[in-house]
């Protein structure tokens, strides 16, 4: 099967017609004030900054939605593997972080606007049926975009009014009785007003019997008020649910013995013959996440030369979320059990045949997010010498208040309503082989947190054109942050509380400057050769917490004052070199390496006993610390070809080195130079397109996609970790005069199994196997 799929795989690449598709060099980019039309040559803004790309002294990669549109692709985790050095990591079914060059916590935007949620934790993320393109920005930023951008910055960009008549639909079933319907429209509306609205459902069973769920609608409003100055609105909601995902049994943490004394099992390794169709999860378990946004940006020219640009936002987002997460084998100090773990002095025995849900996870986040940006650009000179510059503020409040239920029913009275998660299903023993939900579960709030974060930023940056083969770029910003957090009690226990009963604010304030500065030189016009350097700042936001112990930069236990922040800010920077070549329409490539330094980490060392009670009882407390520093290294390439107008092909690898370094010696733990857990070393993808132009299979095309990912660890034991993977993902479709179009999609064609994501690093969530989606479009010509 494999050999006969190869076959097929070469000569569709070996195909002399091509597929027409937009390369690298006539894509629209769109990160913030990034956008490049057309080839290298012409002209880009970044930063509003009027200038070629080839002019800039940075890494940029992109992906079309036209190109994941084709591959049947509408979810997040599943586009950024065309980004090279980049990972999403999935967890408890749908939230998720980004991971830039080993960095975490990777800000995402919405067209230029930050999404302030992806700070502080992870979040799911709705469909990209609205979206136009994938913009990333790599390396540090803040300087552009405030604070906690130092691996990179990804925007998503919405597709914007037209004065086009755009009329798309398609219907599309898959696997696991996959059912997807999406509508995009466009023109215009009356008079200079133009739009663009999308509207997206999607059901699904799910591989593991998630039953997905999604619904989504944009509307895109814009218009020329004058010759010199034009306003775009933009609005969207979603009303997403998802199965929770718990993952598989755990792998061992220990080596396991049969009752003979014979090795069963090694640490590490998972239960054998598990089917991983079979979900653990109980019957009560739930994730919503409902959100609306609105947006409005005003541009007005002054002259050609200088343009004052002020762009506002408000987001609301609600997760609500009750998951099985931790799921715990049987011991016994008798030999009631078939294995055992050697304790040294003594045998703890364990059941395999059965797991525990031991600790179900009730919480709730509502975010309120407002924000604006005020923005002069142009260009002036200073003799023969050009300067290309922006300045502006912005300002960004996100309230957000977060429920919980943490105050489970005990063993011994599950039934008690009192408590906040109750019921037959809290600490049920499910069968490993053949699980079976044995109840529901019950839950409440208990307690509300709530917290006020406010940003203000001020920038400047000017690129300065000295001379035609050298370019300079300096650029500054100074932010001031502001953190609060109080809490209060629920009442009836659901997410209100009263504002009468909150406790004082805990407050914590940071303020830092930043910068990035690069050179550029032009040997030709094609060739752009640049270094650059840039600053990174993330704020603290750690207050003190009972039965804790902080340590600080030296390993030495923290006197907290109550009521104030503990650490000082992570601070950071980045070295960069890399060159660009464009050849025509037809190549272009770009390459870089990179350092990047992130110092004064804060890191949790787990719960450990500092001692003992006055009975003889051990002292367990947490520790936490701002002890050490983590660089990353590396170097990515990517290359994008188009042989002629019926054909592209698009590549690129990237190779990540991130360690932690400098730990502090304390009294408490000791951990050496490591890995940091969850980045790959190497990454790599390959995509092409390729359509019939003319004879009897005109309107035929086919697309092939190629990824790699290298092994991850999942935490810093190493004790489990997911083996590498390649995937092949293949697709056909045919178009037909009349604007109808009929495509077929296989995924995971050799049906490789893997996994990428796991549940406290211990439970692994199985990739999907092989799978297919059909599809019929319409497209009014």
């Amino acid at each position: 099967m494999k050999r006969i799929l190869y076959i097929i795989i070469i000569i569709m690449v070996s195909v002399n017609t091509f597929a027409q598709n937009k390369s690298m060099t006539d894509t629209v980019y769109s990160i913030k004030e990034v956008e490049v039309l057309g080839a290298s040559k012409k002209k880009v803004e970044i930063g509003k900054l009027n200038v070629p790309l080839q002019y800039l002294p940075m890494s940029v990669s992109t992906v079309s939605y036209k190109d994941l549109e084709i591959r049947g692709i509408s979810n997040i985790e599943d586009a950024v593997k065309f980004l090279p050095g980049v990972r999403m990591n999935t967890s408890y079914g749908a939230f998720q972080t980004l991971y830039v060059r080993g960095m975490t916590y990777t800000p995402i935007m919405i067209d230029g606007v930050r999404d302030e949620r992806t700070m502080i934790n992870s979040y799911p993320f709705s469909d990209l049926t609205n979206v136009e393109s994938m913009e990333l920005l790599k390396g540090p930023a803040s300087v552009l975009y405030g604070h906690s951008v130092l691996g990179g910055v990804l925007n998503i960009v919405r597709k914007s009014p037209t004065p086009q008549t755009v009329v798309n639909m398609k219907m599309s079933y898959g696997s696991w009785n996959n059912k997807q319907a999406n509508m995009d429209f466009g023109g215009n509306l009356a008079g200079p007003l133009n739009y663009r609205a999308n509207f997206n459902y999607s059901d699904q069973d799910g591989w593991r019997a998630t039953g997905n769920k999604r619904l989504s609608g944009y509307l895109a409003l814009g218009a020329d008020i004058d010759a010199t100055s034009k306003i775009d609105v933009r609005g969207s909601f979603h009303r997403d649910g998802y199965g929770t995902e718990t993952g598989l049994p755990p792998v061992m943490m220990a080596d396991v013995y049969n009752a003979d004394g014979s090795l069963y099992l090694k640490a590490g390794q998972e239960i054998p013959g598990l089917n991983e169709k079979k979900r653990y999860n109980n019957e009560s378990d739930f994730l919503k996440n409902n959100g609306w946004d609105i947006s409005g940006k005003y541009e007005k020219k002054f002259s050609k030369s200088m343009k004052l640009t002020n762009y506002l936002s408000y987001k609301y987002d609600d997760i609500n979320y009750l998951g099985t997460e931790e799921l715990s084998y049987l011991y016994s100090m008798d030999p009631v059990y078939k294995h055992y773990i050697d304790k040294g002095t003594y045998k703890m025995y364990i059941n395999l045949d059965s797991v525990q849900l031991t600790y179900p996870l009730r919480f709730s986040h509502i975010a309120k997010t407002l924000g604006n940006q005020l923005e002069l650009s142009g260009d002036f000179y200073t003799g023969n010498i050009k300067h290309n510059f922006i300045g502006g503020y912005s300002f960004s409040q996100m309230f957000r208040n977060s429920y919980t239920g943490y105050n489970n029913a005990p063993e011994n009275d599950k039934f008690n309503s009192e408590y906040d998660i109750y019921g037959p299903g809290i600490y049920s023993v499910i069968a490993v082989n053949n699980p079976q939900s044995m109840g529901y579960m019950k839950s409440k709030f208990s307690k509300a947190i709530i917290t006020k974060d406010y940003t203000h930023g001020i920038y400047f940056q000017d690129l300065i054109e000295f001379h035609e083969k050298f370019k300079l770029l300096l650029a500054a910003r100074y932010d001031m942050y502001k953190y609060m957090r109080t809490g209060a009690n629920t009442y009836d226990g659901i997410r209100e509380y009263h504002k009468s009963e909150q406790t004082p604010y805990s407050i914590a304030t940071n303020s830092a400057f930043t910068y990035r500065t690069g050179m550029v030189f032009l040997p030709i016009s094609e060739l752009s050769i640049y270094t650059s350097a840039a600053s990174y700042f993330r704020p603290s936001r750690t207050f003190p917490a009972a039965n804790t112990i902080y340590l600080n930069k030296n390993g030495s236990e923290i006197d907290i004052e109550s009521g104030k922040g503990i650490f000082d800010p992570e601070k950071g920077y980045q070295f960069e070199a890399g060159t660009r070549y464009t050849y025509k329409s037809i190549l272009q490539a770009s390459a870089s390496v990179f350092y990047i330094r992130k110092n004064d980490i804060v890191r949790s060392f787990g719960r450990l006993s500092v001692g003992s009670d006055a009975n003889g009882n051990p002292i367990m407390k947490s520790i936490i610390g701002q002890v050490g520093s983590e660089d990353s290294k590396g170097f990515d390439i990517e290359v994008a070809i188009m042989p002629t107008h019926f054909s592209s092909f698009n590549l690129g690898y990237s190779y990540t080195d991130t360690k932690t370094l400098d730990i502090q010696p304390n009294k408490y733990v000791s951990i050496d130079t490591q890995n940091i857990t969850l980045v790959p070393h190497n990454t790599f993808y390959a995509y092409g397109n390729i359509v019939v132009p003319k004879g009897i299979f005109r309107g035929l095309s086919y697309n092939l996609s190629v990824s790699f990912m290298d092994k991850v660890y999942t935490n810093y034991a190493k004790s489990m970790s997911f083996s590498s993977y390649w995937l092949t993902d293949m697709g056909i479709s045919y178009s037909l005069k009349n604007g109808i179009r009929l495509s077929g999609n296989v995924n995971n064609v050799f049906d490789k199994k893997y996994s990428n994501q796991a549940v406290y690093g211990t439970q692994r969530v199985p990739g999907m196997p092989r799978n297919f989606m059909l599809s019929l479009a319409y497209s009014l010509r």
